[in-house]
């Protein structure tokens, strides 16, 4: 009977070890992935303050590079808005590095650019 005893009380301790060595598991995971979730959003909000100075510059360089004397030698065939969404993309695509649009001109080809880009993700190589 004393072994039996001795056994349960070994059984019991056992339990316990156990599933407090667990609760603490679980209580470290979950303050771990609450530290995590703040430091992300933290992270995150200063990306879109970054990307929102970013865009910010990138509109006035975009503005800067399109003059009214480009927009008004136009002849009316591309609207000076169109222009300066064309420079604006080509900022983003350069970023940082110099860079300047010499001229801006309707393309000859009859296939939209939605077309040629379809065409050229379907037969890119793997």
């Amino acid at each position: 009977m004393e072994n039996m005893m001795q056994a349960l009380i070994l059984l019991l301790a056992g339990f316990l070890v156990v599933f407090t060595v667990l609760i603490l598991l679980i209580a470290i995971v979950t303050i771990y992935s609450k530290i995590i979730r703040v430091v992300q959003s933290a992270g995150e909000k200063k990306k879109e303050i970054r990307s929102a100075e970013k865009t910010e510059n990138q509109e006035k360089n975009a503005l800067r590079s399109v003059t009214r004397q480009e927009i008004e030698d136009d002849d009316g065939e591309i609207p000076g808005e169109i222009i300066a969404v064309i420079a604006a993309a080509v900022d983003a695509v350069y970023g940082e590095k110099p860079h300047r649009i010499k001229s801006v001109r309707k393309s000859r080809e009859k296939r939209s650019s939605w077309a040629k880009a379809g065409a050229l993700q379907n037969t890119r190589p793997f």
